[in-house]
């Protein structure tokens, strides 16, 4: 047990110095917090009711073992339990680890590669049917089968996980992974000691579903959960509900839902939708805004209104598989010409301009001193970005600019697409639909060549964000890392990174940041804040923000 507590204390550390330091943002406006800043007497609540929450596109996927948007996740976390989680609590408490389906955080041996845990009696699915040890390995082999975006935490970890994808047979075995349905016990070996295991459990990937699921993408029908909602309905791209889950048996820190359902509606149009909520027709969204609707809120409605602070990084790939991307020299060239500046302003003052890969809060942030392309609180160097072009003789290449129909991705992606016209290319935005936008840009065949990219925690580690350029995850679809990085200077020192403590890697991974950078592997621009907007009818102060899983929707609940 020491072996994983040290790492959870570091973790909870590293958590902690995001909420210190993270809070320095662009725009100081307004990030009143409402009556969780205000104090004063407790909001009265009733039982039940139902709400009507905006996203601004649909889901990439509502199966849990290939969500990997926020949006997916919201949806996901309260339907499914993973066998860790983390506490529900605001700021640095809710970086702690606690039991999921699982009666205790695992038992880890001395050499650190073999976890040992027990599932809770009891527990059951949506639909009645009770929940298994062995339907842990059926979800890790779902992940794995159907290729999703978080298969490579699991193969790159679990003892056969990667023999098994190769064999590519769903029903094999994961020789790894051993579970007991009598007893409830789950024996998982790992290739190395990993200190990022019991976080990679707690992300909804593996979250445990009926051995029986097939494995087939199943957003339009999810599969059974456990958590304290389940997915009722899905409407094409249109909207899905949530219903409170009559079958949740009640885990330690993990309350029932408080309302009986939510109706997620997609709306598309960023003003329409803060107006909604404005005007009490909806009563939740959140999403980056910069438009009138946002300043009329935050006159209007300022006590519903908040700006938490996020760890994540917004930058642009470029893919180096192919031209003119390849070229290191070109990437540089794309990298001085970047205006930081205009983007934080395209982003409504939301937006920390930085040239970090790493967020601030972050523990292995450090903040690269003398940017190598250029202050990015300062003039871009465009003239110095033309001649690059011109010298590596690739101007009046063909480039598509990928983006997907937000309205300020796609602005985003056009300016993007406009940088690189300034700088000598012949360079056209090419928008998708939100819902479908990361998995197409993850799909090889696609061969995007650059666009719009960005990455919110699934877990308070460094390696979180680094393994987006790790050559051990690239994969032919649901591909993370969208610039195809495949430097094996960076994959030899994130292997040995990952088998040391948080405290002794983080210096490493400062180093790899910056190598990052200097290389355009990535072209890091800023760190968000996140307008959340609610309506009259919503207790405010009960509802949760989490500084890892983002807006818990099992704690909202209507005013009395």
């Amino acid at each position: 047990m020491q072996f994983i507590l040290k790492r959870l204390l570091l973790l909870a550390a590293a958590l902690t110095l995001s909420v210190g330091v993270a809070a320095c943002g662009g725009d100081d406006e307004n990030t009143s917090e409402g009556p969780k800043a205000g104090g004063g007497d407790k909001t009265e609540i009733q039982e039940g009711g139902e709400l009507t929450f905006n996203y601004p596109s649909f889901p990439d996927f509502l199966d849990p073992a290939l969500a990997y948007t926020v949006a997916g996740w919201q949806a996901i976390v309260p339907t499914y339990t993973s066998l860790t989680t983390y506490r529900r609590e605001e700021g640095a408490g809710g970086a702690q680890l606690i039991p999921g389906l699982i009666e205790a955080l695992p038992e880890v041996s001395e050499d650190g590669k073999t976890y040992t845990m027990k599932m809770r009696k009891d527990q059951k699915y949506s639909d009645g049917s009770p929940v298994k040890a062995s339907d842990f390995e059926h979800s890790v082999k779902r992940l794995i089968t159907l290729e999703s975006g978080g298969a490579s935490f699991f193969t790159s970890t679990i003892s056969g996980a990667e023999e098994y994808q190769k064999a590519g047979k769903a029903k094999g075995d994961i020789k790894g992974i051993e579970a007991d349905d009598q007893t409830g016990e789950i024996t998982v070996e790992l290739n190395d000691p990993n200190g990022q295991f019991p976080f990679i459990l707690s992300m909804p990937f593996s979250a445990p579903v009926p051995g029986d699921t097939p494995f087939e993408v199943l957003t339009k029908n999810p599969p059974p959960g456990t958590g304290p909602l389940k997915i009722t309905s899905v409407e094409g791209s249109r909207r899905f509900v949530m219903e409170k889950n009559e079958n949740y048996v009640e885990i330690p820190g993990l309350k029932p839902a408080k309302v009986d359902k939510i109706t997620v509606n997609v709306v598309k149009n960023n003003e329409r939708s803060i107006r909604d909520v404005l005007q009490n027709k909806a009563d939740w969204m959140d999403d980056p805004s910069a438009g009138d609707a946002l300043r009329e809120f935050k006159t209007k409605g300022k006590e519903r209104y908040e700006e938490p602070v996020t760890n994540s990084t917004y930058y642009f790939f470029l893919n180096q598989k192919h031209k003119p991307f390849d070229n290191p020299e070109v990437r540089k060239a794309v990298h001085y010409a970047i205006d930081k500046r205009a983007l934080a302003r395209l982003f409504g003052g939301q937006l920390e301009p930085g040239c970090n890969f790493l967020p601030p809060g972050m523990q292995g942030y450090e903040k690269i001193e003398d940017c190598p392309f250029g202050d990015p609180n300062a003039a871009p160097d465009v003239e110095k970005a033309k001649q690059i072009i011109k010298d590596e003789g690739v101007a009046g290449q063909k480039v598509k600019v990928w983006g997907n129909t937000e309205e300020q991705t796609k602005i985003v992606t056009e300016y993007l697409a406009d940088v690189l016209n300034d700088i000598g290319f012949k360079a056209t935005p090419q928008i998708v639909d939100g819902e479908v936008y990361f998995q197409t840009i993850g799909a090889q065949k696609t061969k995007a060549q650059a666009g719009f990219a960005n990455w919110f925690q699934d877990y308070p580690h460094p390696a979180n964000f680094m393994f987006l350029t790790d050559p051990r995850t690239i994969q032919e679809t649901n591909n993370q890392n969208f610039g195809n990085v495949n430097d094996p200077a960076i994959q030899k020192e994130l292997e040995r990174l990952e088998k040391l403590d948080l405290s002794e890697a983080a210096e490493g991974y400062a180093a790899l940041d910056r190598k990052l950078v200097e290389n355009a592997d990535v072209i890091p621009y800023g760190h968000r804040k996140l307008p959340v907007f609610t309506s009259e009818r919503i207790a405010f102060d009960e509802k949760l923000f989490h500084p890892v899983l983002q807006t818990d929707f099992t704690t909202f609940a209507l005013k009395k």
